[in-house]
């Protein structure tokens, strides 16, 4: 996997993480656009906004045997960093097989078509957010250092996405 040099901590190691993969794993099909995905998830909106910094409403309706139920994503900055991991691995692999970035789930392969549009619009928030990971609202729970860690990868995946 391409992106196992960042993922399982920083990246990839929150609950919101796994509330990404549960919502990638029930896209139907498994090729899907990146742009179905932020509209999906409210980042369309949020981004337009520019409300990233203070996290926002982002979110999915998730399937249940007892119906649906709604998912929130609480940090809005660490669910775009995953999700522009994520897309990294689809871009570089040709798909991302949701087994290898959580061992606890069935191997299944998303296709995800990532537009150059829509890839410079995460490159430019995560460039965004490696300059100033500290007026993040995660910041208020993620030690300084890892802060500044979270923004190295942040950047280094950012000038991978174009």
């Amino acid at each position: 996997m391409y992106i196992s040099k960042w993922w399982g901590d920083l990246i990839g190691g929150s609950d919101d993480s796994l509330a990404l993969l549960d919502y990638l794993e029930q896209l139907e099909p498994t090729e899907v656009s990146l742009d179905h995905i932020l509209k999906d998830l409210g980042f369309d909106t949020l981004l337009s906004e520019g409300d990233l910094q203070s996290g926002g409403t982002i979110g999915f309706d998730m399937k249940s045997a007892n119906g649906k139920f709604r998912v929130e994503l609480d940090i809005a900055c660490g669910a775009l960093i995953d999700l522009s991991a994520i897309v990294l691995e689809s871009l570089k692999s040709g798909y991302v097989d949701l087994h290898d970035l959580d061992k606890a789930r069935q191997p299944r392969k998303l296709y995800i078509d990532a537009s150059e549009e829509k890839r410079r619009l995460l490159q430019d928030e995560l460039n965004k957010f490696s300059r100033h990971p500290l007026s993040y609202d995660l910041a208020e729970l993620v030690p300084s250092d890892d802060m500044r860690e979270l923004a190295e990868m942040a950047k280094l995946i950012a000038d991978e996405l174009l």
